[in-house]
């Protein structure tokens, strides 16, 4: 590869790398790219899957459900901050929730808005095994799964998920 080309793939990923991520649920979302680089690590092929994801269009995979983009059933589940702040501290999450309370916990009521994080922290313990139901639990998994069980849960009807 000359160093025009790889270049031009900088430029390219730069320009359009911000436009995948606004549609991504983690790191760079779904799409072409994420199922040509899966399993790869590292900045430079995150942003090569970015800008593939970019390029090939991935707003027409997620309107059409395909290439892993239909994993939360064509509904928004949670907000951005929601869903990085579980990406980043679901391993924390799972262990405070095994306990029913934690600082983990505690945070994740709260950008859901929910004010009674004990009746939070109880709810969870309660509904670890439909949380967490595998040791390899992703977090939209969990985010999926909690919308389901705090619907069905008159206390947090009012929860932003």
């Amino acid at each position: 590869m000359t160093k025009f080309t790889k270049a031009i793939l900088l430029a390219a990923a730069l320009i359009f790398a911000p436009l995948s991520a606004a549609q991504a649920d983690n790191d760079i979302g779904c799409g072409v790219g994420t199922e040509v680089f899966k399993g790869q690590a590292g900045p430079v092929q995150k942003i090569l899957a970015s800008w593939t994801n970019a390029i090939t269009f991935q707003s027409v995979s997620i309107t059409l459900g395909v290439l892993n983009c239909g994993s939360l059933n064509d509904t928004i589940t949670a907000s951005a901050q929601t869903r990085h702040f579980a990406a980043a501290n679901i391993d924390a999450l799972a262990r405070d929730a095994a306990m029913g309370r934690g600082e983990s916990l505690d945070t994740l009521a709260a950008l859901l808005e929910i004010d009674d994080t004990d009746a939070f922290g109880q709810f969870a313990q309660t509904n670890y095994d439909a949380l967490f139901p595998t040791a390899s639990v992703t977090s939209d998994e969990l985010l999926v799964s909690l919308d389901r069980l705090i619907a069905t849960d008159e206390r947090f009807a009012s929860a932003q998920l």
